[in-house]
């Protein structure tokens, strides 16, 4: 990697991280980094702000759990499967959710990179992927 660039990356982190107050970013942090790469001349600018903005999108995909379901899903599972992302994460978490029929029965669960799928259809996928039926 050329030094620059490691250089630009480094930076980019460390404005992620004061963009963040209590796990998640704010308003106010979030305008003193733009304050601050306002300063900055254009060429650095415009690498900065690229890097930061691609970290704060993945640092933003790690924070949302998307939960697609096949019917409905009582409070109370709901609440037990949160707080244990919420855990894993280590984050405040953004929960959207949304109704999927076709995934026949169960869940299918998203945080970041990472994907849990206890659908009735994950399962007949996977068995069929091995030949199983």
């Amino acid at each position: 990697m050329k030094p620059r660039k490691a250089k630009t990356l480094t930076l980019a982190r460390k404005l992620v991280a004061a963009s963040i107050e209590g796990g998640e970013p704010t308003s106010r942090r979030v305008d003193a980094v733009l304050e601050f790469l306002g300063r900055r001349p254009m060429a650095e600018r415009k690498a900065l702000l690229g890097a930061y903005l691609k970290m704060m999108r993945r640092e933003e995909a790690l924070r949302t759990l998307s939960i697609e379901r096949a019917g409905t899903l009582d409070e109370t599972s709901r609440a037990t499967l949160v707080g244990g992302m919420g855990e894993k994460s280590g984050k405040p978490l953004i929960v959207t959710e949304k109704e999927t029929p076709a995934l026949l029965g169960g869940l299918k669960v998203r945080l970041g990179d990472d994907i849990y799928d206890a659908s009735l259809k994950g399962i007949l996928d996977r068995l069929g992927a091995h030949g199983n039926i």
